[in-house]
């Protein structure tokens, strides 16, 4: 008998206007089926209508999002009759009695697609909690324009929405996919509409061929898919159109450089720091007896500022986080910037940050966008791509906002640690005062669980625009660090205090373990092979077991994939193993 997938579906979010059509079009050649009866938009009626009905109830509309306590309000109570099956009937048009026909029918993949169940998805997976979850996103402005020309099309539904409202609409979608698949642990993926229309071929290839693999169809069309409606060229970043004028007088600042073996980002950082408009500044150059030439050059630099202090340990501390308790009691200034010893800023960042804390005097830090660089300086990556890649979504970090800070930790800090490091921050000192250091015993997350503190005590700021360049290369110590299994100690140490607080909810903080069990198996191999790892590791995945399902399925094919490339590695056959794969089986495997 057909093994059934009537439990399992696989449910298609995006924005209005972001290409789900097209995604879900595509499945249905591929051998998904997308329901019975649906309209010129591949989306089922009754999906449709059972949406807009919770909607309504709720006070809004699919271009009028309702408050999201209300929605989980009407949520809860819905249509508490519909089960999966009554469903999964619905969907393919059955009478009620054609069991024999479901257990037929049920052995493919089924997709239920609607951009409204991005609003009412908590509905969706109480029915389905197996349910796939596929996310198409599209360019923020790539879809305002499109929802725009919307309104012209008579075969549209119209909304009166106009560019303003637009903007707000996708990103309340996008806010609310994210919370709901965050808090939820379903299974999903995101997938870029601009990756599955590439001029590259390449691309656009092993894109589609890694959405049909999510949703278990076999690959259909994996090119040939063109981008409709392109924007004109517009500029990838938009630029702030508030020029800063330098700044004299205002508050002191105590800028903190804890310094250990970087003595080659020495010249660059101290330049971006005495360099700042804004000049009312204390500078406190620390070092942790580096072994290299890093004093030698902290010694040149203060020789050149009054502005400039030294203090020099007389033995490692054996912590980057010793050096912030140092040059915290050390500081006399209102604000402090931990400017670590390897990375750079823009200019006009701390006058960017001084400006936004004294306009709030609730907020506790603020924090500038940043971009990834490598030792030379050049970019890698814009920190977007891992605030994608960890909440499905980076339009909440498209544009500046302000942030209760309870709210952060309890929605997003308990994920992952959303400032990518102190180097882009600047806190208030009183605060930083009240909640101390971070655990400067810890190597590795002292930093998450010392925000975490402080934003009970205060707002957070965030300003878009990239003036923080946080340099990543294999002297650092998250790369040090991240390979080993300490670094998943303290982030369960860190769960603990958030749990001992209350700063999340018990199921949130419950779903963010097993996010954190899956980064610890597909990290566990690249640890080295000894008797400490072995026995630390056996002892983190009892740990991590009754928080993701099917952890030890998971653990052993990371094993057999990291197995198998080492061999093939080993015996110089990657290449030509590539090569083979993608002749005998180019639908499957690629040449790269």
């Amino acid at each position: 008998m057909l093994k059934s997938n009537l439990h399992a579906p696989v449910l298609i979010l995006g924005m209005h206007r972001s290409g789900t059509t097209m995604v879900t079009l595509a499945i249905d050649a591929a051998g998904g089926y997308s329901g019975a009866l649906r309209d010129h938009n591949a989306e089922p009626f009754y999906a449709m209508d059972l949406n807009e009905r919770m909607l309504e109830q709720a006070g809004g509309h699919w271009w009028q999002v309702p408050e999201w306590n209300e929605l989980d309000r009407v949520l809860a109570d819905f249509a508490p009759e519909l089960d999966a099956s009554s469903l999964f009937t619905a969907h393919y048009k059955l009478s009620n009695g054609a069991n024999w026909r479901r257990k037929m029918v049920a052995g493919g993949s089924w997709v239920i697609k609607d951009p409204r169940m991005s609003l009412t998805l908590p509905w969706w997976l109480k029915r389905f909690p197996n349910a796939r979850v596929l996310w198409v996103q599209r360019d923020e402005r790539d879809v305002v324009r499109s929802l725009l020309r919307r309104e012209r099309k008579e075969d549209e539904a119209h909304s009166g929405l106009d560019e303003a409202g637009a903007v707000a609409l996708c990103r309340a979608y996008a806010a609310r996919t994210s919370q709901v698949l965050k808090d939820s642990g379903v299974d999903f993926r995101t997938v870029r509409y601009e990756e599955l229309v590439h001029r590259d071929v390449a691309v656009q290839r092993k894109t589609w061929f890694e959405l049909y693999q999510f949703v278990g169809t076999r690959p259909g069309q994996i090119e040939g898919f063109e981008a409709r409606n392109v924007r004109s060229e517009d500029s990838d970043v938009t630029e702030d159109s508030t020029a800063l004028v330098p700044v004299e007088e205002g508050p002191l600042v105590s800028v903190i450089v804890p310094n250990y073996n970087h003595e080659a980002f020495l010249d660059e950082r101290i330049a971006s720091i005495l360099n700042q408009t804004y000049r009312n500044i204390e500078v406190l150059l620390m070092d942790d007896c580096s072994p290299d030439g890093s004093r030698g050059v902290l010694e040149r630099w203060a020789a050149k500022d009054d502005r400039v202090k030294l203090m020099f340990s007389e033995e490692n501390s054996g912590s980057p986080f010793a050096q912030w308790e140092r040059g915290r009691n050390w500081a006399q200034g209102k604000y402090l910037w931990i400017a670590e010893s390897d990375d750079a800023a823009a200019l006009d960042m701390l006058e960017a940050h001084v400006r936004a804390m004294e306009a709030n005097e609730g907020a506790a830090m603020v924090y500038s966008h940043s971009h990834i660089v490598d030792e030379s300086g050049r970019f890698l990556r814009d920190f977007r791509a891992d605030y994608a890649f960890i909440f499905g979504d980076a339009s909440r970090w498209s544009s500046d906002f302000t942030e209760d800070g309870r709210k952060e930790v309890r929605d997003f800090m308990v994920y992952s640690n959303t400032i990518p490091n102190a180097s882009g921050a600047l806190f208030r000192k009183s605060i930083f005062d009240r909640v101390g250091a971070p655990e400067t015993k810890w190597r590795l997350n002292g930093d998450w669980l010392f925000y975490a503190r402080l934003l009970q005590h205060g707002d957070l700021i965030f300003l878009s625009k990239p003036r923080n360049y946080f340099r990543f290369h294999e002297k650092t110590q998250r790369s040090r660090a991240v390979a080993g299994y300490g670094a998943y100690d303290e982030i369960l140490a860190m769960y603990d205090v958030f749990e001992r607080e209350g700063w999340t909810s018990p199921e949130r903080l419950n779903t963010a373990k097993g996010q954190v069990a899956m980064w610890w198996a597909g990290s566990v191999f690249a640890m080295g092979r000894n008797w400490s790892n072995f026995k630390n590791n056996f002892r983190l995945f009892r740990t991590f077991r009754p928080y993701r399902k099917s952890l030890g399925v998971y653990v052993v094919r990371q094993a057999l994939i990291k197995g198998t490339g080492n061999a093939i590695k080993a015996l110089g056959l990657k290449k030509p193993a590539k090569s083979l794969a993608s002749r005998l089986f180019p639908r499957h495997f690629f040449p790269y």
